[in-house]
């Protein structure tokens, strides 16, 4: 006669042990949890942080993130931010935790909504202005008039790198010279952000550029001697050609021009109380003359 777990009776109607009907249970209550943490997904109910097996909480640091975007030269606040977890591996060097490090302090550069805040874009030196805390010591802010064809229709804008060349005349000859290379463009009509807005802009009428001491006297003095022009680099562009780059109408044309006088061509040659003279198209030329 078989026998059944000691100390279980079978079930009548169903012919299954209780440890079967328990596991059946347990099997039920943890398809009911999975579901009911579907459905508060799909109802924007906030998720735990997902962590990978074998990780530990330590991965996750609270970090600080902007409410909305701060522009440059902003009084911080401790309401203009919030604190959010996030996995320590992905976060860049000396990403801030907490208000209390920056306490006192302004923007340095514009951060944008819902990004880690880094040590590097606060100051706690009050900014003049949004132009000035952008200029490192030994350089200038210098601006040119420009207009929808010399801005590059308007993409010369903060934060882009840019030539500056100078339409003059050398030597009676239509010329083009490169006189800064590489400058960085401090703002564009006062807007000190690059950022497009996905919408047309008007191009400005003025851009500031950073320069060196001399860049920024060549600038001032090309700005009253010719036209001048923007010329934008990519990003990751940092090439420099021979300074003083210039290029001449004839080059362009592959017009040579002149190789010196013409030769001299003598029909004699006479001395007069010691002094000697070519004969040249009938005419007496003093040979000193002739020569040069």
């Amino acid at each position: 006669m078989a026998r059944g777990i000691p100390g279980t009776k079978k079930l009548s109607t169903t012919g299954l042990s209780p440890v079967v009907v328990l596991l059946i249970l347990l099997l039920v209550v943890c398809l009911g949890t999975l579901v009911g943490y579907v459905v508060l997904a799909r109802n924007g109910a906030p998720a735990a942080p997902v962590v990978a097996p074998g990780s530990i909480a330590a991965e996750l640091e609270d970090v600080l993130l902007p409410i909305e975007k701060i522009e440059v030269g902003t009084a911080l606040e401790p309401s203009m931010f919030r604190k959010e977890s996030r996995l320590a591996a992905s976060l860049a060097p000396r990403t801030l935790k907490s208000f209390d490090e920056i306490r006192g302090a302004y923007a340095v550069s514009y951060m944008p909504a819902g990004q880690p805040v880094v040590a590097d874009y606060v100051t706690l030196k009050q900014p003049v202005n949004q132009i000035q805390v952008h200029i490192p010591d030994g350089y200038r802010a210098v601006s040119l008039a420009v207009d929808n064809t010399t801005s590059v229709e308007g993409w010369a804008r903060a934060g882009a790198k840019v030539d500056v060349m100078l339409a003059s005349s050398i030597n009676g000859q239509p010329a083009l010279s490169v006189i800064i290379q590489n400058a960085k463009v401090l703002s564009a009509g006062r807007v000190t952000t690059g950022q497009s807005t996905g919408e047309k802009q008007q191009a400005a009428s003025t851009v500031t550029i950073m320069a060196t001491i001399d860049e920024a006297a060549k600038l001032q003095l090309a700005s009253s001697s010719g036209v001048l022009s923007l010329a934008l680099r990519g990003d990751e562009d940092t090439i420099e050609s021979a300074a003083n780059t210039s290029v001449l109408i004839d080059s362009l044309l592959a017009v040579e021009g002149p190789k010196g006088p013409a030769p001299v061509t003598s029909e004699g040659r006479v001395t007069v109380e010691g002094k000697v003279f070519l004969i040249i198209n009938g005419k007496l030329v003093p040979e000193s003359e002739a020569a040069r």
